[in-house]
């Protein structure tokens, strides 16, 4: 499929599959077409609303980082700093962060919960890059995560797969106690490799150049999960195992209260009960809802996946919490004693996606788009519990759907504007787009 190249408007877009001229420009912003054709870009002096001072360096999508490196040819000195680039940008590329100061959050994040995890989500993303590359998929579209994420998706789910099957931190000796040895950890590899190739043809990475999401890590995902035997819904083992009260015919044993030790961290004094919500659990599963989307129990590392939605958007960060506390609250009548699924922060984290793709992203902020965010934000916890107990894995698929859903819904007078392809960025940036007198939509055609 032959790719159109994106309009100079900003250079802001790192979804733009479906640009099909690229002579389309605005006199308002950083592109004008001259009669002989050539586009010439132009400063844009006025940085989006939130975004001044030193903020401007480092957040939203840093586009001038990229400008930067995409100046030089691809074997030039700075080839380690461009592959360093869009590896940072693809480990934000699932909250929709196109930051490399995010991507370096999510990495930290990953490192202080399971290190291995990250070898094997790293190799994947080498994979799918090279791929992408020999494809001759456009540089920009790579750069941003776009095509990877799906592979990095693939090698954190193969990651946690192995990792789920270790009784320490030895990955063969894990290996070997299932009965594969180093051969069953080269297979899984050789596998890995394999769909991390196919996850970043085109084709299959954004179909008929439509919005996807990470659909194409679900369609490959589900079949790999079943082939390792791995449930990415388990029980956690970051949260206490609370125990269940003794029968009436039972004597009451009286257990004093002890604090549990999480990830090093005395987090809440717990008393063993069945029946009765534990408010404390649940704001740290509103927390840990946002390491969920990697894979990541801890609240540290759950803490610096939020930190990492601030760092690319304040209003990312806002509707990823108001989405994560959405699903903590529908779990809260959802899940069933002793309710470790919703301690965890499981019953958030497809919630949390949803709420942050509609709450400002694909649709212009305002109050229609946070509420659509809010009741996608139900709809995918629904739809999470429906698939909790299924044999095959849930993975992204609740998120997929509900927002899917969401984005192709229509509503009458205007009051959910979605943002074309071509020029997603950022939510700060798309209000400066759709603001009356500066709308998108008044583009002149060259």
């Amino acid at each position: 499929m032959q790719m159109n190249l994106r309009p100079k408007v900003r250079k802001m877009s790192t979804y733009d599959l479906g640009m099909s001229d690229p002579s389309i420009h605005t006199g308002s912003f950083e592109s004008q077409v001259t009669p002989e054709g050539q586009a010439e870009e132009l400063e844009d002096p006025e940085p989006p609303p939130c975004l001044h001072g030193a903020f401007h360096w480092v957040t939203g999508d840093t586009q001038y980082l990229t400008d930067f490196l995409e100046r030089w040819p691809l074997l030039s000195p700075v080839l380690p700093l461009r592959l360093l680039n869009a590896i940072l940008r693809t480990l934000g590329a699932p909250l929709l962060a196109n930051n490399p100061f995010s991507g370096a959050l999510v990495l930290a994040a990953l490192l202080i919960e399971a290190p291995l995890v990250v070898i094997w989500g790293t190799g994947a993303l080498l994979v799918a890059f090279l791929t992408a590359l020999l494809l001759r998929q456009p540089q920009h579209i790579v750069s941003s995560g776009q095509v990877t994420q799906h592979g990095l998706l693939l090698g954190l789910l193969v990651g946690h797969a192995m990792h789920s099957r270790l009784p320490g931190n030895g990955l063969v000796s894990g290996a070997a106690r299932q009965g594969s040895g180093l051969a069953g950890v080269t297979a899984s590899a050789l596998l890995l490799g394999v769909l991390a190739a196919v996850s970043s043809v085109p084709s299959v990475s954004y179909p008929n150049s439509a919005l996807s999401l990470t659909m194409p890590y679900v369609l490959i995902g589900t079949p790999l999960c079943a082939s390792l035997g791995f449930r990415d819904v388990a029980e956690p083992t970051g949260v206490p195992d609370v125990t269940a009260l003794p029968s009436a015919a039972a004597p009451v044993v009286s257990v004093p209260a002890t604090p549990v030790l999480v990830d090093g961290l005395v987090n809440v004094t717990v008393r063993p009960t069945s029946q009765h919500l534990q408010w404390t659990l649940v704001l740290q599963g509103v927390v840990r809802g946002a390491g969920q989307v990697y894979g990541c129990e801890g609240l540290v590392s759950s803490g610096l996946v939020f930190a990492a939605t601030l760092v690319f958007s304040p209003t990312v960060f806002g509707q990823a919490l108001l989405g994560t506390l959405t699903g903590a609250l529908c779990g809260t009548l959802l899940d069933e004693p002793p309710y470790t699924a919703l301690y965890a922060g499981q019953y958030g984290r497809h919630s949390l996606l949803t709420a942050l793709s509609l709450g400002g992203f694909f649709f212009v902020l305002n109050t229609y788009s946070t509420l659509a965010g809010v009741f996608g934000g139900v709809l995918a916890t629904l739809l999470f519990h429906a698939l909790r107990k299924s044999p095959l894995a849930v993975l992204t698929t609740p998120h997929v759907i509900s927002t899917l859903i969401f984005l192709h819904a229509r509503l009458r007078g205007g009051l959910l504007k979605r943002v074309d392809l071509i020029y997603l960025s950022f939510p700060e940036m798309h209000r400066r787009l759709f603001r009356p007198g500066n709308a998108v939509e008044d583009f002149v055609l060259a």
